[in-house]
């Protein structure tokens, strides 16, 4: 290593140093939680379950109270014949196939499933919420009120807000409420989400109103923003009930400190039956295989060194000299590396020869079919518009978000419907539909 080389690394080794306890000395002063969504049943930080696990431990005297860490499929395909709670608050319920499977025998049986989280799986949404089958995502099915408000619904007089919620939408603070006259109160219970002192911009989740219609039996529990905005809801299934609430937060040792939330947490677990309670803390983790083995892992030697401040910022530095000198020592003995070529992108080609394919056996019928269904799927992507049923309402949001008239939009949807009903369609035909769709790509916003 020349000697200009070294000058550099021990300057800048320096400057690591004084940067590490200069971070060391702010960090000291000033935030010493973690404000991050974490939902650990362990954690007494600001967001995670600590106290709702503790509440839950006595909240049915007379019941069982078991925290699921390991498989749990173990717990739930135990035979018994007491009623049971199954328990899962968390930002998205990692299940696999035969989890689920298990899930619903356990609530057909007449059993109860209590889910709060932030994002709903697929097969819930499918089986469980939609009960159609049909290949709808989750966020199909549940949606977020974000700051401007969503000007399909919040604006619309059928979705005000509820003065008993909160009187005006603000980003940082949102209120919810019960349908039950029994539990309604005037004001609503206030939830205002912070990082430190700040308030902080948060995604409050509902339920799709119009796609809640499809659910074949379901009653609306908890409102949030408007009583047309369901955040809780009861689902039957067999002998036992699903029931789901989108706003896991709430639960959180942050708001679980207060007496009002307290009061709000209460009301919302009196609709499950008393039964032994499976608390699920299993299904939080996506690497469920080295879940078993967590516990041992955390205490390590590295997690004594991660927990005290002094040690923490010490191997923070030692990782960063040993960067600069792997940096420094290879630029020296590295050996040329070959020139690769860019991987190029062959979607465009392949969708091309797709079409030159279905085009040569004049199969213009599917290549029809292919086109819509490219439309559909933009129109989805890029404006977040539900495609399975093409009606008034359909068209309005198209025309609305893409500035396209209607009666040009309906024109694709209705040639497009004359295809479907012919039975021998020509070159024209397609180049009509073609022209049409090819409009709307170059004038849309």
């Amino acid at each position: 290593m020349k000697k200009n080389e070294i000058i550099i690394v021990v300057v800048v080794a320096l400057a690591v140093t004084a940067l590490v306890f200069l971070l060391i000395s702010i960090r000291g002063q000033g935030n010493k939680y973690n404000w991050s969504e974490s939902y650990r049943t362990d954690s007494d930080e600001p967001y995670g379950n600590q106290v709702i696990t503790t509440l839950l431990d006595g909240y049915f005297p007379t019941k069982e109270f078991k925290i699921a860490a390991t498989n749990i499929n173990d717990y739930l395909s135990a035979e018994t014949a007491e009623h049971q709670v199954y328990i899962f608050m968390g930002d998205y319920p990692y299940y696999t196939d035969s989890t689920f499977e298990l899930l619903k025998q356990f609530a057909y049986k007449g059993n109860d499933v209590f889910i709060a989280a932030n994002s709903i799986p697929e097969i819930i949404s499918n089986d469980i919420l939609l009960q159609t089958g049909l290949p709808f995502a989750s966020y199909d099915t549940v949606f977020y009120i974000d700051e401007f408000g969503d000007s399909s619904y919040v604006l619309n007089d059928n979705f005000a807000s509820d003065p008993s919620v909160l009187a005006t939408f603000n980003y940082s603070k949102m209120g919810m409420n019960f349908l039950s006259p029994s539990f309604r109160t005037a004001t609503g219970f206030q939830f205002a989400p912070l990082n430190g002192t700040k308030p902080v911009y948060y995604n409050w989740n509902y339920f799709y109103p119009e796609y809640l219609k499809q659910v074949s039996s379901y009653t609306a529990i908890g409102t949030i923003y408007s009583r047309n905005f369901y955040n809780y809801i009861q689902i039957p299934y067999g002998e036992g009930n699903f029931y789901i609430h989108l706003n896991p937060i709430v639960f959180t040792n942050f708001f679980q400190i207060e007496e009002a939330n307290i009061n709000y947490t209460s009301k919302v677990l009196s609709y499950v039956k008393p039964g032994d309670i499976i608390y699920d803390d299993f299904s939080k983790s996506y690497n469920q295989d080295s879940n078993s083995n967590n516990d041992a892992q955390e205490e390590g030697p590295l997690k004594f060194i991660l927990s005290n401040i002094s040690l923490r910022y010490a191997w923070y530095t030692i990782l960063a000299g040993l960067m600069l000198f792997l940096l420094f020592r290879t630029k020296r003995i590295q050996q040329p590396i070959a020139i690769l070529e860019p991987n190029e992108n062959k979607s465009l080609e392949f969708v091309q020869t797709i079409g030159r394919m279905y085009f040569l056996k004049k199969n213009h019928k599917q290549l029809a079919q292919q086109k819509i269904k490219l439309l559909l799927h933009y129109i989805n992507d890029k404006y977040r518009i539900p495609t399975h049923q093409i009606d008034d309402a359909f068209y309005t949001k198209v025309k609305l978000k893409s500035e396209i008239k209607e009666e040009d939009i309906r024109k694709i949807f209705k040639h497009y419907k004359y295809i479907e009903n012919t039975n021998e369609v020509t070159n024209e035909d397609l180049i009509e539909l073609h022209t049409l769709i090819d409009y709307f790509y170059k004038n849309c916003k």
